[in-house]
């Protein structure tokens, strides 16, 4: 008997690894308190406490988005190269995680990210080296992106991991390279990509496609587009002045990822009481109804079993949308990237996968825990059920759906080009709500642009 109690108080012990929940809690005050800045400084403080050694990617992530925020490019360069680092180390499968994960839950492995936020990584460290001027850091940044979206599609080439929002900046740093066929095979590869995706093209996107590929003589490769060809002013106008400014925007939080946990446990000779969580609202709902007698069945014995899956939280966000106003020019920003659609793709993706590896878990662990039963039982019926709920207990908490997932992710990213004359310029940005109210301004005053310039503007108003 004290080997089966000794075997679940370690698994139970394990299996206290699942920190998301912890984190969120712990950073959401701090950063609406004090800013990017003081949930960089929880995150460094409570490193050990918050991340632990198994989720390095998202401690350096987290870090590294913040940092770009913040304006801090030089930081957020760093900390994102340490997560690609993490990535590209545990790239190679590890057996006795796997075993582990099978024998307690997925939290005990280390993390190794989604797909979108990998993609999300080099998608910040492009911006932040264009954010220096550094165009050769920005197209080595590129590259690194286009050979992890070669990788996942060589993992599995049935999910869509292209990414439009960054076949677009691989577009926009080989112009600023002057390398014009790169960039029209990469403004060529922006359209296939969100054709491939849920988020619809924008339509400033394929304005400056059709543009720059005609302009490349490639008007042919637009044939291959269910999208009608147009001519589009602005596109036009930024190749000709040679000078732009172009503002960046983070608009909303992104869901993070709550669990959904249903469980049921029957006692013969008693009922069946059965629980539900929402992973919304993390409500717990129970009921119990009344159980027939199984013949040839010990009385006061119950049969326990659960199982959770991670399924998307969706957070309110204040920030719904962009205008921007250059001298007597205003438009309305349109969304690149939307994290949402991104994590519901993934969400999908990996379903069977996950429910796999769930179902799987759940089989051994419920097999081990009536072996435990057996071996605990006693003349002693209402000790029998002491015991057996004991048991059921502590098999119900090993199951933890992988809940892990950055934490400061914008809800969308909104970009837009604005060709103008060298000189000094004023760019005034309000932040919206979902009924157009604006939510807050950004004031960028004497943004000086020289001849054949290009300047970035960040607006991050993660509400």
């Amino acid at each position: 008997m004290k080997r089966y109690l000794l075997l679940f108080a370690t698994i139970f012990l394990c299996a206290c690894a699942n920190k998301s929940m912890t984190r969120y809690e712990a950073l959401a005050p701090a950063y609406e308190k004090h800013g990017f800045s003081g949930a960089i400084q929880t995150i460094k403080k409570e490193q050990a406490d918050l991340y632990g050694e198994n989720t390095k990617f998202l401690y350096h992530l987290d870090l590294g988005i913040l940092h770009h925020y913040n304006k801090d490019f030089d930081a957020s360069i760093k900390e994102l190269t340490a997560a690609a680092q993490v990535y590209d180390d545990l790239y190679a499968r590890s057996v006795t995680n796997e075993a582990a994960a099978i024998a307690t839950n997925d939290n005990v492995r280390p993390y190794r990210a989604r797909p979108f936020e990998l993609l999300l990584l080099y998608e910040i460290q492009v911006l932040n080296f264009l954010a220096k001027g550094d165009i050769d850091g920005a197209a080595v940044e590129v590259r690194r992106g286009q050979l992890a979206m070669e990788q996942l599609y060589q993992k599995d080439n049935k999910k869509v991991n292209d990414n439009g929002f960054l076949r677009y900046l691989g577009a926009l740093v080989y112009e600023l390279a002057d390398e014009s066929d790169d960039a029209a095979i990469a403004y060529y590869k922006t359209v296939k990509a969100y054709d491939e995706s849920k988020h619809p093209l924008p339509k400033e996107v394929w304005g400056f496609v059709c543009d720059r590929l005609v302009a490349n003589d490639r008007a042919d490769d637009l044939k291959s587009f269910e999208h009608t060809p147009l001519v589009f002013p602005k596109a036009q106008e930024s190749r000709e002045k040679k000078q732009e400014i172009i503002v960046v925007a983070y608009g909303g939080h992104s869901p993070i990822l709550g669990e959904l946990y249903m469980s049921g446990t029957f006692v013969n000779g008693g009922g069946l009481n059965l629980n539900y969580k929402d992973p919304q609202t993390g409500r717990t709902t129970n009921f119990t109804m009344i159980a027939p007698i199984m013949p040839n069945a010990d009385e006061g014995l119950s049969f326990h079993i659960g199982f959770s899956l991670p399924e998307k939280k969706v957070l309110n966000s204040r920030v719904n949308g962009f205008n921007v106003r250059l001298g007597s020019k205003q438009e309305k920003l349109e969304s690149m990237l939307d994290t949402d659609l991104e994590l519901t793709q993934n969400l999908d993706d990996d379903r069977n996968v996950t429910v796999g590896r769930t179902a799987l878990r759940v089989a051994l662990r419920t097999f081990a825990a009536q072996k435990a039963k057996q071996a605990m039982k006693t003349e002693n019926a209402l000790l029998n059920l002491v015991t057996s709920i004991g048991t059921d207990v502590a098999q119900s908490q090993l199951e933890q759906a992988d809940l892990r997932i950055g934490l400061f992710y914008p809800h969308n990213i909104y970009m837009t080009r604005l060709p103008v004359d060298a000189g000094n310029h004023n760019v005034e940005v309000s932040a919206l709500n979902k009924n157009g109210s604006v939510v807050k301004s950004f004031n960028f005053n004497n943004i000086q642009v020289k001849s054949g310039e290009t300047k970035f503007l960040f607006v991050p108003a993660i509400e």
